[in-house]
């Protein structure tokens, strides 16, 4: 069939309990929602009860758990026969440990000398003498001469072989010890002082090393995803394991059943340029040139002020520097600041320096313990390609990369010897090392660490390098999203994905404007996100939040009540009170962000309970702070999930929540509905998270995979189909507004701008992008865009900021506008538009030499608005 043009994208969590043939059964759903691509997770075969695929043991077969290749070829088709495509994720990165993954065993029982050793990347030179040659496989709860003492170790035969056997767990034996045990009794072979001695010699033999699973952090000689000790990483550098691992992918791609891919955590791979050089020339190769280019998107969490490298074959990201822009301008500059103040003044010590120091400090913590072997790994090698080959001086080169990744403001650079160093990454380095030599001043360490990354040169220096950029990120993803984004929250809604909590807020309208433009110029097909598997809180939630920069004296009055009010339930355990102050906020904003507003009080406290228990225990440890998951303190988490219980419980505190919800609740569906007709109008490709089409109040994960009512959801749109056919739709729209809660509203903005886009395709992918001011209440309170092609136009028309339009009572429109206008920037400008929403038109009049047309007529029934030139 010929290429199908990517318009929409609607992400589905594929496991067990939601199979491929559940998605087909989507399909006519998702077609008349205005989607063209539904986007997969991983199909590879995962580990038996994966929740999200991405842990593949096996990339020669499609997951059994999620049906045949058969069901594939049929939801295949039925997308293919309604004009859609599939959008596939692939993990290139790393692989699943484990006895289910075929070519894990084979190296645990063969070594170096296993058929399959390239794939894997080990440093079978680890300086310990004890691994040197083995690889290190940390699973033990204890040590292992505590296990051996216990007796916890045993042989067991499973089918033809015989395996070592801990607990729940069993690992192969090498074929030559397995011969030496022929004949012996499994069930005795182990016992008494003597059996532990044979089984020492047994352990002794094999091509690993069994540990206690926290040795890791500073033994494992394998590279692993971030700091998961049971997702291995692959070299995908190699074209051998490159062409074993895409096999099976690239002949559903050569058989039409795959029209676009997404690619996990590029920037894991050593060498991002090779693997999607080759990635585009298999696939071209593959697909054929009569069916166009197929689309390839990377997971690349863009910092601010980083550009995706535009030598990369690829159209665009998933999306996250889209959503960190959009959500800044739904945000309050001025309240966002107060709220920080009070922030650190109730917080104290523990915030000075802002998101910056908890980045910084967040980013040395996972350096020096869950990172400390890669640091190693990498010290080791520095060594080696220094040209004089002697010892660094100062606090030595441990310290100096340390340092250097802490500083740099972007997860890695690209340095590949194809070329001269990018400028870009000179820069970015730059910053690094002057803020490196600012802050810890070991200049020695860190001026030879300069020069090598400026010029390679050798082998060794270029090894090094690429280890350097791969540890880079992995350090930015735990130390900052995973460590800083959960200490440091005055404002929640800004801690997200690749999000800069810093940015200047001030400047958000603006920014938003100018990578709106260069996206459709650059990236014309970049995906656009705003809740994903991987989003801390969805949009939704967020929305809510933002609220709280328009009121953040209410906000910090009703904090320190409802501290006050609770203060009896704050015990104190080791090291404080539980829980502290920053956590306390933290709650109160969770709890803020999901609450039922709808609800009597006592039922939402009850609904929410279980989820927010179970968020903070997580976010918790992800701070670091008091608990962390590899050394828990279960006092602190009791005291957390006691507190919790406690303020849900208590009436005065949840009458007055309840309340608090109920007043910022229209401000966040008015955000809600203005961020999701942005993103849906945006230059670019938008991505709809799974639900994502009404109303999703979720957390992090594994809140956010939560399985979606997709009956409820057909059901809704069979309805207001029905219903929108037959009446007033401007009658219909505020029907929904007055139960915006329902979510019928969302879908209905969902189906229409979707349906407009995948009608007018060259409109929203192509189409001329023209930022409107805005006069009056208009000039902080719109934001507004233009979108032209082909002597077509359409303007997106939304409220930002609801809660300070003056007499506002819920959702803003019509008078609420004043005077106000959104302006045009010349007079060569339709006279008449219709909302493509509500049907209703206005009509467009001369202002200042140009343009404009009143926005309380814009925003006559609802706080968005869809203009298509008539």
């Amino acid at each position: 069939m010929d290429s199908i043009s990517l318009t929409a994208t609607y992400r589905v969590q594929l496991n067990a309990e939601f199979r491929l043939k559940h998605a087909r059964a989507l399909v006519p759903y998702l077609e008349r929602l205005g989607v063209s691509h539904l986007y997969a997770s991983p199909l590879l075969a995962a580990r038996p009860g994966s929740l999200h695929g991405y842990d593949v043991v096996d990339p020669t077969r499609l997951n059994p758990e999620l049906g045949s290749e058969d069901d594939l070829r049929a939801l295949a088709r039925d997308l293919h026969d309604r004009g859609m495509g599939i959008l596939l994720d692939i993990v290139p990165n790393h692989m699943g440990t484990g006895p289910d993954n075929p070519f894990w065993e084979d190296l645990l029982a063969n070594g170096r000398e296993s058929r399959w050793a390239h794939w894997f990347d080990v440093d079978w030179e680890s300086e310990r003498s004890s691994l040197h040659g083995r690889i290190l496989v940390p699973v033990l709860g204890d040590t292992l001469e505590a296990v051996l003492d216990r007796g916890e170790l045993s042989l067991v035969r499973q089918g033809d072989h015989l395996r070592l056997k801990y607990f729940d767990r069993t690992f192969p034996v090498a074929p030559e010890t397995e011969h030496e045990l022929e004949g012996v009794d499994v069930d005795r072979w182990h016992d008494g002082k003597p059996g532990r001695a044979r089984m020492r010699r047994l352990v002794d033999a094999q091509r690993y090393r069994l540990a206690f699973w926290k040795r890791a952090s500073v033994a494992i000689n394998y590279r692993r995803f971030f700091d998961v000790n049971d997702l291995i990483a692959l070299r995908m550098q190699d074209p051998a394991v490159f062409h074993e691992t895409h096999a099976l992918v690239l002949r559903w791609i050569e058989d039409g059943l795959i029209d676009g891919l997404r690619i996990d955590h590029v920037d894991g791979l050593l060498d991002p340029q090779g693997y999607l050089d080759a990635l585009r020339v298999e696939v071209a190769a593959r697909r054929g040139r009569s069916k166009g280019e197929l689309p390839i998107l990377v997971e690349k969490i863009l910092s601010p002020g980083e550009r995706l490298r535009e030598g990369w074959p690829v159209q665009g990201t998933t999306g996250y520097e889209f959503l960190n822009d959009l959500e800044a301008a739904f945000i309050d500059a001025e309240g966002a600041a107060q709220l920080e103040k009070d922030y650190r003044r109730l917080v104290g010590a523990h915030a000075r320096g802002g998101i910056e120091e908890a980045a910084l400090r967040g980013k040395e913590l996972v350096l020096r313990a869950a990172l400390a072997a890669d640091v190693s790994r990498l010290t080791r090698l520095f060594q080696r390609a220094l040209p004089s080959r002697r010892p660094a001086d100062g606090r030595g080169p441990a310290a100096a990369i340390r340092h250097f990744i802490a500083a740099l403001p972007v997860y890695r650079t690209y340095i590949d010897g194809r070329g001269p160093v990018h400028p870009d990454d000179r820069a970015f380095m730059d910053r690094a090392f002057a803020r490196a030599r600012e802050r810890w001043g070991d200049r020695t360490d860190l001026d030879r660490l300069a020069d090598m990354l400026e010029s390679p040169g050798t082998e060794p220096a270029a090894t090094f390098i690429g280890r350097l950029q791969q540890t880079s990120g992995p350090a930015t993803a735990k130390g900052v999203e995973d460590t800083a984004l959960y200490r440091y929250v005055p404002l929640a809604s800004l801690n997200e994905v690749g999000g800069d909590p810093a940015r200047d807020l001030g400047r958000a309208v603006e920014d938003l404007h100018r990578a709106n433009r260069e996206r459709r110029d650059r990236w014309p097909h970049s995906l656009l996100c705003t809740s994903t598997h991987d989003t801390k809180r969805s949009a939704d939630v967020r929305s809510r939040i933002d609220v709280l920069s328009e009121m953040p004296d209410e906000w910090a009055q009703s904090v320190r009540r409802w501290r006050r009010l609770l203060a009896h339930n704050r015990p104190q355990v080791r090291r404080g009170a539980a829980p502290d102050a920053a956590t306390e906020w933290l709650i109160y904003q969770t709890l803020l962000g999901v609450w039922p507003a709808e609800a009597p009080a006592h039922d939402a406290a009850a609904a929410v309970k279980d989820r927010v228990v179970e968020y903070m225990v997580k976010a918790n440890r992800e701070a670091k702070v008091r608990t962390s998951w590899t050394s828990p303190d279960d006092a602190y988490e009791r005291a957390v999930d006691s507190y919790i219980t406690a303020a849900l419980e208590h009436e005065t505190f949840v009458t007055e929540m309840a309340a608090f919800a109920g007043r910022v609740a229209a401000a966040g569906h008015c955000n809600a509905l203005s961020r999701l007709l942005v993103h849906l109008t945006a230059p670019g490709t938008p991505d709809i998270y799974q639900g994502d089409e009404m109303w999703n109040v979720a957390l992090v994960d594994p809140d956010n995979r939560r399985p979606v009512d997709f009956a409820s959801r057909r059901d809704t749109l069979d309805r207001f189909h029905n219903a929108a056919e037959s009446g007033d739709p401007a009658a219909l729209c505020a029907d929904m507004l007055r139960t915006v809660a329902d979510g019928r509203l969302k879908m209905h903005v969902t189906r229409t701008a979707l349906t407009l886009r995948r009608e007018r395709p060259p409109l929203f992918t192509r189409g001329r992008y023209t930022p409107l001011d805005g006069r009056g209440e208009a000039q902080r309170h719109a934001f507004a865009f233009g979108r032209s092609a082909n002597g077509a136009t359409v303007v997106t028309a939304v409220t930002r900021l609801p809660g300070g339009l003056s007499g506002t009572v819920g959702i803003p429109t019509g008078l609420a506008w004043g005077a106000g206008e959104v302006i045009f920037p010349g007079s060569d400008v339709p006279r008449r538009w219709r909302c493509a929403l509500t049907g209703l038109t206005v009509e467009a009049r001369e202002a200042d030499g140009g343009a404009a047309l009143l926005a309380r007529e814009v925003f006559l029934t609802m706080p968005i608005a869809l203009l298509i030139a008539e």
